[in-house]
């Protein structure tokens, strides 16, 4: 993964090692995590082949119990540890960087009562099951992208709106 600078927004067309990229994790993850996990998916616009995506993988997991969580084995891979997400005990985030602080990977943790995971998942099946809404997004994305390419934040407030929408149809 070529990752993207901190805060920074940076837009690729779609690259089939993403894919290649996220099963070598998911494997990893599976078998560190076995007994606590319950689904592994490939999530964000890396997931979607019809749309151009910030290079950064994006994988959820859903876990038994987001209490059990351990995260030694991610640190010892050199993720930083994030904690909870949004103010939200059932979510939690580990992000690998690269050198220079470029962001490579996220791996957001859900508890298996989180509606969040489910959220995320349909929204990238959505998105691949619909290709003119995939189009419609990633036009938005590209929109964001010129306006605020310092401005990682900005960008994903941009698109909660077109999410948020999208959502609303599963």
């Amino acid at each position: 993964m070529e990752g993207v600078k901190r805060y920074c927004v940076r837009l690729l067309t779609h690259n089939e090692q993403w894919k290649e990229e996220f099963q070598k994790l998911k494997q990893s993850i599976q078998e560190q995590w076995a007994d606590n996990v319950l689904d592994i998916q490939h999530v964000g616009s890396t997931a979607v082949p019809l749309i151009c995506a910030k290079p950064i993988l994006d994988v959820a997991v859903r876990l038994r119990s987001v209490r059990q969580l351990d995260p030694s084995f991610l640190e010892a891979l050199g993720y930083d540890y994030c904690g909870i997400q949004h103010g939200n005990p059932l979510h939690h985030l580990f992000v690998l960087r690269g050198p220079g602080e470029i962001s490579l990977q996220h791996i957001h943790c859900y508890d298996q009562t989180a509606p969040e995971f489910d959220r995320i998942v349909g929204f990238r099946d959505y998105l691949n099951a619909h290709p003119d809404a995939a189009r419609q997004y990633e036009a938005l994305k590209k929109d964001l992208a010129e306006k605020y390419p310092d401005n990682r934040p900005a960008y994903t407030k941009g698109k909660e709106d077109f999410i948020q929408n999208i959502c609303e149809k599963f």
